[in-house]
């Protein structure tokens, strides 16, 4: 079996710290629109992300539609640097550890009992890039993550070598809201997915609460957002 390439995940579902909030559940649901109004269907999933008082995820749950968990990412640190991760899974548990660091660089190791890739971690001053490589010193995978001054995740580029590559490019306002998605699954599909976003409830601190997704200007989902500060 192969492991999945995981670079650390750090932030929420935008790319964006909230460092005043302690936790965020996105449960997102179906959404279609009847006679020019959105109508709210079934679950789709649900996101709950706890953060440490750096702003960092501490740890983030997933679940289905049934609200059964799938699979929690649970992230170590050690003055407020990320040193290592846990992913449970239903069949296995993937480990990350830091090997070493500089000022600019990070080796990571990841093993899921079998097997283990060494990854390769180059930072700029808005990029991040991730080299995977396998027992065999064999690049099996390479991520480039880039953020805008912000620190909003504005591009993602992943190259894959047993796996289809994929790519997306985000777009934001002055408020570090998520306008607009292109994405583009190379060996999947040759045409350019086109999501937007849009939203209509905010709470006390300026921070939505409620997102539409629109696919080719159609509505495809609502985002319920709760935010424990």
């Amino acid at each position: 079996m192969n492991i999945l390439a995981l670079s650390p995940v750090l932030y929420s579902a935008d790319g964006k710290r909230i460092p005043e909030a302690k936790s965020i559940k996105d449960t997102k649901y179906q959404a279609v629109d009847t006679l020019g109004k959105v109508i709210q269907q079934d679950s789709i999933d649900v996101y709950h992300y706890e953060f440490n008082r750096d702003g960092y995820v501490q740890k983030m749950s997933y679940y289905n539609p049934q609200f059964n968990m799938v699979n929690t990412i649970i992230n170590q640190f050690e003055e407020g640097k990320y040193v290592g991760s846990k992913w449970y899974q239903a069949n296995n548990t993937i480990i990350t550890t830091l090997k070493e660091r500089t000022s600019n660089s990070e080796i990571l190791e990841q093993f899921d009992g079998t097997n283990t890739l060494t990854v390769y971690v180059n930072y700029e001053t808005f990029k991040r890039t991730s080299t995977f490589k396998n027992s065999a010193d064999t690049i099996v995978c390479r991520e480039e993550i880039t953020i805008d001054a912000n620190g909003n995740i504005i591009e993602v580029k992943v190259y894959r070598k047993e796996f289809s590559d994929y790519w997306h490019k985000s777009t934001f306002n002055e408020k570090s809201q998520e306008l607009e998605k292109k994405i583009l699954a190379g060996n999947l599909s040759d045409e350019e997915e086109i999501f937007t976003y849009k939203y209509n409830a905010f709470d006390e601190k300026g921070n939505w609460t409620k997102k539409f997704e629109y696919k080719d200007g159609e509505i495809v989902s609502i985002t319920i957002r709760e935010i424990e500060y």
